[in-house]
């Protein structure tokens, strides 16, 4: 089957429920490794196909979001820590900004601060999400005091934290290779032009999605 059919939905697609358990699904078989050693299992060719599929069902599920105007999801990606782009060695310091990784959509901000601007304007939705590790659903941006305007269009927003366990990379002053340690990748982004467009179904789908492309990434290649 030709990549790009991933993006097809079943005709008797109808809740959201069925929605995610579809796309889950087709990453699973999308985005998994051919084995142990596929170089295709890093993360960015992961998040970048996994940000394209889920742009793509959801132009397609009409019924919720569809391409109408006014209610479509006009941006789907990542925002990452920036030890992930660098490899460092040291991913237990604590960084100051998340930096824009796969998506699919309109420009985006290069980078999210995790600090606030002062003290009357709290830190962004992403951010939010990464510190207290906790979906965040908005469904009004504008009404959200510290909200990061990066399309004006977009009337609502949720965003699922990336949290993994990995093996301790190599140089850190923590304990052996061998070792595992909890690595903080990021958040999942999702906009919509409409507002109230997300609910607990889809937190839940979402949430399933990230457990998907925890699997399917190597992440101590």
């Amino acid at each position: 089957m030709p990549h790009a059919d991933s993006l097809a939905l079943p005709s008797d697609t109808l809740t959201k429920q069925e929605f995610y358990a579809h796309v889950c699904a087709t990453a699973e078989a999308l985005l998994a490794p051919t084995n142990d050693a596929d170089p295709a299992a890093n993360w960015i060719t992961v998040l970048s196909n996994a940000a394209s599929l889920l742009f793509g069902s959801y132009e397609n599920y009409a019924s919720k979001f569809g391409r109408d105007e006014g209610r479509k999801v006009n941006w789907a990606g990542f925002y990452v820590v920036p030890s992930l782009m660098t490899r460092s060695a040291d991913s237990t310091a604590e960084p100051s900004q998340l930096l824009l990784g796969p998506f699919h959509g309109r420009p985006a901000c290069n980078s999210v601060s995790l600090r606030p601007a002062s003290a009357s304007r709290p830190v962004g939705v992403c951010a939010a999400s990464y510190l207290a590790q906790e979906t965040v659903v908005v469904q009004d941006v504008n009404a959200r005091p510290g909200h990061i305007a990066c399309d004006g269009v977009t009337q609502s927003e949720i965003v699922v934290p990336f949290t993994v366990r990995r093996r301790k990379q190599a140089g850190s002053v923590t304990g052996e290779s061998e070792e595992e340690e909890e690595f903080r990748v990021g958040v999942l982004d999702i906009d919509c032009e409409a507002l109230g467009a997300f609910d607990e179904e889809d937190r839940a789908g979402l949430e399933q999605f990230v457990e998907v492309l925890k699997r399917v990434i190597r992440w101590d290649a």
